[in-house]
């Protein structure tokens, strides 16, 4: 009894740090092989996230200064002033021109999108098994399990991403990537799972080293 009044509390401790936390991962990404020069520490690289709320633009441009400050990039976000309006964030000849003023060696634009899909949510099952042996002799055992009622369809949200890397010297992409995060509640908590997962896979990819 005392075990199960431990474990209550370590259970209900375990599904609380779940329920703030994002699960991000790359659905695709391709990178230039003829690209060799990763971006490594002190290099500029200017980043603009493309979205319909300036807070979440704003927010998404802060989690990559977060995530770029351990790999000792200098990040420089397209809502400081002198940067990019919110209006004109979508325009991508005008987003490059601000990057260049800002003498960058390379350009981040990610694009942010919300949307939900359906889930299936079965019902509550019940199972038995058979199984032993005796006599020197041992056999498999056999589950079954069946539901009870039926199941339920709920809406899961999702922050999809969509991230291109531009070398600013060569004026072309040389890595695009789509990732994706599952969590209900704090978006910050979102853009900062997908920028970091984005940033994991660009140092895969050789493109930041």
């Amino acid at each position: 009894m005392k075990l199960m009044r431990v474990a209550i509390p370590l259970v209900l401790v375990v599904l609380v740090v779940l329920t703030g936390c994002a699960t991000a991962r790359m659905d695709s990404q391709w990178v230039d092989r003829t690209f060799h020069d990763g971006f490594g520490a002190g290099s500029r690289v200017f980043v603009a996230c493309e979205t319909g709320d300036d807070s979440l633009r704003r927010l998404c441009e802060d989690a990559w200064v977060q995530r770029m400050r351990s790999e000792g990039i200098v990040v420089i976000r397209s809502y400081a002033p002198g940067g990019v309006a919110g209006e004109a964030i979508g325009n991508a000849e005008l987003v490059e021109r601000a990057a260049r003023a800002t003498s960058a060696t390379a350009m981040i634009r990610m694009k942010l999108a919300t949307g939900s899909h359906p889930v299936f949510q079965p019902g509550p099952q019940v199972g038995f098994g058979i199984g032993g042996g005796s006599g020197g002799f041992s056999y498999g055992g056999i589950g079954i399990s069946m539901p009870i009622g039926g199941g339920s369809v709920s809406p899961r949200r999702e922050m999809a991403s969509s991230t291109t890397l531009t070398d600013l010297h060569r004026g072309s992409v040389v890595w695009s990537g789509g990732a994706r995060a599952q969590v209900d509640g704090d978006a910050g908590i979102q853009v900062s799972a997908l920028a970091r997962v984005t940033v994991d896979a660009m140092k895969q990819a050789g493109v930041i080293r």
